[in-house]
C-alpha cells in the first residue's frame, strides 16, 4: 500500500503542478512532448536544467556543507537556519 500512495502522490503532483507555475516557467511545460515528463524525477530534472543554474545549485550545496553553530546562538534560531538553506535546495521535497 505505501509504495501505491506514492505512485498516487507522484500523479498528483504532476497534475498540479502546472497550476503552481506562471510566465517563463509555465510556457516551457506547455512546449514540451506529451509524454516526456512521466516523474517527479523528470520533471524536476527538465527545470532545474532550464530554471535553476549549476553555480547557485553548487553554492547551496557549499553552504548547507558549511553550515555553522554560531556561539551563544539560540538552537532554535540555529535550526531556522538550517531549514532555510534546505528550503533553497532544488530537491527538497
Amino acid at each position: 500500500m505505501m509504495k501505491i500512495s506514492h505512485l498516487v502522490d507522484e500523479a498528483i503532483r504532476l497534475r498540479i503542478v502546472s497550476f503552481a507555475l506562471k510566465d517563463l516557467a509555465k510556457k516551457r511545460l506547455h512546449s514540451l512532448a506529451a509524454s516526456s515528463i512521466t516523474s517527479w524525477h523528470d520533471f524536476i530534472k527538465v527545470f532545474l536544467k532550464k530554471f535553476y543554474l549549476i553555480h547557485k545549485t553548487g553554492l547551496i550545496k557549499k553552504n548547507i556543507i558549511q553550515f555553522k553553530y554560531e556561539p551563544s546562538e539560540p538552537f532554535w534560531r540555529y535550526f531556522e537556519r538550517f531549514k532555510d538553506l534546505l528550503v533553497q535546495y532544488p530537491h527538497h521535497e
